[in-house]
């Protein structure tokens, strides 16, 4: 009976003690980016207008918690430019559409955008599809048709402020460059490139730069993305409580470009933060 007792405590501590890290794991990964909208718009106005804006939108990528912060990289590169970074986890490019006025108040001279990766996972399966638009709360289904009418709009609006804008094409899932959920993210690409031409907007070629990485090192055949939630979350718990870097948990996890086939680590960071240095200084 006692150590029946023992190792029902014993698993009640542990219950606790993993409950106890994921809150702090979440808690930690949903903080505030970086010199986020909210804290620009909140500086005083003369200050906002000392150096031209640089608005850059999209999800957890671009707010650089799970992942390397690309717009760190930027931000430290171009000191003659101040950078709001508009970042959101799990953001799909309609809420980005519906968040728009707040980033047209930052009165932005440019703005980057690297968005998507949730609305190609969200149209994986019927499941993810439906429970997507469940729990966001959206007009209609996830589909790239609809994905590309909201960045169009979106794209448009901030042109027609005079903003010069830049999209990106969105990186791999995964590092197995012919599974389902690349031929995925391939036709999100194509309609991101459309409405970068259809706009006369820049497009950064992204998802392009990454795969030549991939196939230079001979690498493109895994790991695959599944879909499963295990591998982000492993990554966070990992780096928010066991204080590895986002390179070392991409290393042992056989990523090239990102620790969990998502987000970034450094190199893929640096691929983005590259394209857009050259977008904002040519």
């Amino acid at each position: 009976m006692r150590i029946a007792r023992s190792l029902a405590l014993g698993a009640t501590a542990v219950g606790l003690v993993g409950a106890a890290v994921l809150t702090k794991t979440v808690r930690d990964v949903q903080g505030r980016a970086a010199g986020d909208v909210d804290s620009f718009l909140a500086l005083p106005e003369d200050e906002r207008a000392s150096r031209p804006v640089v608005a850059v939108l999209g999800a957890s990528i671009v707010r650089g918690r799970a992942s390397v912060d690309f717009v760190r990289m930027l931000r430290r590169q171009h000191l003659d430019l101040a950078f709001a970074n508009g970042g959101v986890n799990g953001r799909v490019a309609w809420e980005m559409l519906q968040d728009l006025p707040r980033v047209l108040a930052c009165d932005p001279a440019y703005a980057i955008i690297l968005v998507g990766t949730n609305d190609v996972q969200a149209t994986l399966s019927e499941q993810a599809r439906e429970m997507t638009r469940r729990g966001k709360g959206l007009p209609q289904d996830p589909s790239p048709a609809w994905f590309g009418e909201c960045l169009r709009q979106a794209v448009e609006s901030l042109r027609d402020a005079g903003t010069q804008v830049a999209v990106c094409s969105l990186p791999p899932l995964g590092q197995d460059l012919d599974s389902p959920a690349n031929d995925a993210v391939r036709e999100f690409n194509a309609v991101i490139r459309d409405v970068a031409d259809g706009a006369g907007v820049t497009y950064l070629p992204v998802h392009e730069r990454m795969a030549e990485v991939i196939v230079a090192t001979g690498r493109e055949q895994g790991p695959a993305y599944t879909g499963s939630w295990r591998p982000g979350l492993e990554s966070l718990v990992e780096h928010f409580t066991l204080g590895r870097s986002y390179d070392d948990i991409a290393k042992r996890a056989g990523y090239l470009l990102s620790p969990d086939g998502v987000h970034l680590d450094t190199a893929g960071a640096r691929i983005v933060a590259n394209l857009a240095s050259g977008f904002l200084t040519g």
